[in-house]
């Protein structure tokens, strides 16, 4: 398949928030000028396993190469931006030595050739040779400084550092609800967590159900970067940021007013039911308030943009393959997280989770009749 483009140009009602002083008032409001084409990344002979929407993926620092995990026949498919075509398959081995396990639950790039695995056991890295370099484990583990408790694990990515000796991330217990920032030295065996301000809250939006033998959970989601020697870390509840000095090895607290929603979820929910009836009903009521997505860094324009969005609840059955219409807000911070514009994206109605900037262009990654397409906005 040949890539393909559509270009749509729109204008946004832009707010510029004017001065810095909090007791202005006034603002200006700007019409600008927005465009989104559509890019097709050409698979050759091959298939690109969109089966689990990129949920397992990670882009290259110089945002060159988009890894994506074939869960289903444990294959690392490295695709090229620049030329927008499937480059190569990665098949690995899921037991041995050089095995990954049968499940795995997210995966981080280090460097330019070595990529860490992560299951429910351990994290185990690998060179792009598909040979293991390193194991990491936490469970049974004895550290100093800080305790690991029983349960606690990286929840989702975690950030290598320091060559691949020390690795930075959340620590999440499903069973106390916690968060906590840690960094963990696995040559000294050492361990630090920080306290993360406000991440009790999340737990407030979780619903559980227990069913029989059968546990489903939906929980709130959190996210680290780093950019730029700073960890971001931040949440899908509340628009404030927390920001993890590497140098300074200190933790402060990032807030900002949004003006065209509302700067956290509010309402109080049922945090356990005991069918998939009310699972789906709770579920639908927290969607429906806004969520927030992490922020992504331009470096080209020094920015970051922001997306969040509000889903529609609908009485009306999705057709097969067919997903829930949201309306999505931008927010466009600069280096320092102070709002320069917000902005209801009229023309993307689909949550663009998959999403990162490249040539100082979004790039939101779309599942366009099981081929890989992204579609991108250009201020």
């Amino acid at each position: 398949m040949m890539m393909k483009n559509t270009l749509t140009v729109f204008s946004l009602l832009f707010l510029m928030a004017c001065g810095n002083s909090e007791k202005e008032s006034a603002t200006d409001y700007k019409t600008m000028n927005f465009s989104m084409d559509t890019v097709m990344v050409d698979p050759g002979q091959e298939i690109i396993n969109l089966k689990n929407n990129l949920w397992i993926s990670d882009i290259s620092k110089d945002k060159k190469y988009l890894f994506n995990w074939d869960q289903d026949n444990s294959i690392l498919e490295k695709i090229n931006l620049d030329e927008l075509r499937l480059e190569e398959k990665l098949t690995f081995e899921k037991e041995g030595p050089n095995g990954i396990g049968s499940y795995i639950s997210w995966i981080s790039l280090l460097g330019e050739d070595q990529i860490l695995f992560a299951n429910f056991q351990d994290m185990g890295l690998f060179g792009f040779n598909k040979e293991k370099i390193k194991t990491y484990t936490l469970k049974g583990q004895e550290f100093e400084g800080d305790s690991l408790e029983q349960y606690e694990s990286f929840n989702r990515r975690a950030i290598l550092t320091n060559e691949g000796n020390d690795i930075y991330g959340i620590l999440g217990n499903w069973t106390s609800k916690t968060h906590t920032l840690a960094k963990v030295d696995f040559k000294n065996k050492t361990l630090k967590k920080h306290a993360l301000p406000g991440f009790e809250k999340l737990a407030d939006f979780s619903v559980m159900l227990q069913t029989g033998q059968m546990t489903m959970i939906s929980a709130a989601d959190q996210k680290i970067q780093e950019i730029e020697g700073k960890l971001i870390l931040s949440n899908s509840v509340f628009n404030s940021l927390l920001i993890y000095d590497l140098d300074m090895d200190s933790l402060y607290k990032i807030e900002y007013n949004n003006t065209l929603t509302k700067n956290s979820k509010t309402g109080k929910y049922q945090n356990q039911v005991e069918s998939d009836a009310e699972f789906q009903r709770v579920m639908t009521d927290i969607n429906a308030e806004i969520t927030f997505l992490a922020p992504v860094w331009d470096t080209k324009n020094q920015k970051f943009y922001r997306f969040s969005y509000e889903s529609i609840p609908s009485d009306v059955p999705l057709e097969e393959g067919e997903r829930a219409k949201s309306r999505v807000f931008l927010t466009v911070l600069d280096k320092e997280f102070k709002i320069l514009g917000e902005a209801l994206v009229s023309g993307l109605q689909e949550v663009p989770n998959t999403h990162f900037v490249k040539d100082g262009k979004i790039w939101i990654a779309k599942n366009i009749e099981d081929e890989l397409g992204f579609v991108r906005l250009s201020f």
